[in-house]
């Protein structure tokens, strides 16, 4: 266990710098980064809203509105998006929640 803490710190220290120096290779600065959670944040909100508001609607109908409901959102964030980017987006935004639903269950499945 010591070994795997050890590693866990050596992570914990390393890791920002790692990844402050990849994103500024990228060409990608904080305000940046904090706009792209900032609309996946958005974009899970969306996916949310729309199964929520629209339970016995089909996926394609839900998808269009959980992407008009981030595109408003989105501009009410003082964001802009295109409609392009706000679909692939709140499709992401989906398949994140899907699979942490999925993880959950199982989990408990397996009794963890």
């Amino acid at each position: 266990m010591d070994a795997q803490k050890a590693i866990t710190d050596i992570l914990i220290l390393v890791l920002p710098a790692v990844l402050s120096y990849i994103f500024a290779r990228l060409g990608i600065d904080k305000i940046k980064f904090q706009k792209y959670q900032r609309l996946i944040q958005i974009a899970e909100e969306a996916v949310l809203w729309a199964e929520d508001y629209y339970p016995q609607k089909p996926g394609v109908e839900k998808l269009k509105e959980a992407v008009e409901y981030l595109k408003s959102a989105c501009i009410k964030a003082g964001l802009w998006v295109s409609d392009e980017e706000a679909e692939k987006k709140v499709r992401v935004a989906y398949q994140k929640l899907q699979r942490e639903a999925l993880s959950r269950l199982l989990r408990g499945a397996l009794g963890e």
